[in-house]
């Protein structure tokens, strides 16, 4: 089992996105406590249907070159 931080180090998400993910229903994950555990398994489940999918970008585009 993987804390949500743990697994969004795998990924390269913010743990806040994953959080937002399970309470979407797009992660499966489990509350034991106050902490949600996912399982390796699910990670790579996650990572398969929605890395890479089209949407918001993750940077800002590069300035235009020269004036």
């Amino acid at each position: 089992m993987l804390t949500l931080a743990e697994a969004a180090d795998r990924l390269g998400l913010a743990a806040s996105t994953l959080r937002h993910q399970v309470q979407a229903g797009r992660l499966q994950a489990r509350l034991i406590g106050k902490t949600y555990v996912v399982t390796p398994r699910e990670v790579e489940r996650y990572r398969r249907e929605h890395l890479g999918k089209p949407g918001r970008p993750s940077h800002r585009p590069a300035p235009p070159d020269g004036p």
